[in-house]
């Protein structure tokens, strides 16, 4: 919706065409057309690529922002949560990459925004061991794209959030209280300072656009300081 208010022309992209039509009425210019795509199926991401780029001639822009809600005791978690989590955010956001560099590096220019999280570097979550992992692998596929593919113009950034409000982060949260009560660890972090969509959204825009130019190959930490450091 952000990006919508800004004046461009936004795809949405969900497994389901509800989900993905949740973002099509922002208050703003810009058209936000919904598309129902599996990031896990190749063919389905090449085809909503293409199809973009025949009718309009360019993607300027990729954000990638997806998340699987596995959480749990890493010694009951099975092969299957992590294959579906890692499926899913690291190499879902390595196929949405792979259907746009083409085209990115054709017209000289492009910026992909990939949406990670803190936990990849400072996994303090303990119920989230899975996301955290596959989002620093997130990161690090930023920071090679980022160099392979500078030279060409293109661009690419992580966003990793901190706690962000929303039904999600309560789950992981009470997962977390979950495993403290249950005496596996004594690392929650319930109730710590939370912030927004709208703030991870202001990172996104900010990043795409002209002022952020000469920025590539970093992850914005947007937690509100919960990462502090040189």
């Amino acid at each position: 919706q952000a990006f919508a208010r800004d004046g461009c022309r936004v795809f949405s992209s969900s497994r389901s065409i509800d989900e993905a039509a949740v973002a099509s009425k922002p208050q703003g210019y810009g058209a936000v057309i919904p598309l129902r795509v599996d990031i896990k199926d190749s063919a389905q991401v090449e085809r909503a690529a293409g199809s973009i780029i025949a009718r309009y001639g360019r993607i300027d822009v990729l954000v990638n922002s997806t998340s699987v809600s596995t959480f749990g005791d890493f010694l009951k978690l099975t092969d299957e949560d992590w294959l579906s989590v890692l499926d899913t955010k690291l190499l879902g956001y390595m196929r949405t990459a792979r259907a746009v560099i083409p085209q990115m590096i054709k017209q000289q220019s492009g910026t992909i925004i990939n949406v990670s999280g803190r936990g990849g570097h400072q996994p303090s979550s303990a119920a989230h061991l899975p996301g955290s992992t596959a989002n620093a692998g997130v990161d690090l596929l930023s920071k090679g794209l980022a160099t392979y593919y500078g030279p060409n113009g293109v661009r690419v950034v992580s966003i990793a959030p901190g706690p962000i409000q929303s039904k999600r982060y309560d789950k992981i949260a009470a997962a977390n209280a979950d495993l403290d009560n249950a005496g596996v660890t004594k690392r929650s972090k319930a109730g710590e300072a939370q912030g927004t969509v709208d703030d991870i959204a202001a990172a996104a825009l900010f990043l795409a656009s002209p002022a952020a130019r000469w920025i590539t190959g970093i992850v914005l930490q947007v937690d509100g300081g919960g990462t502090v450091g040189l």
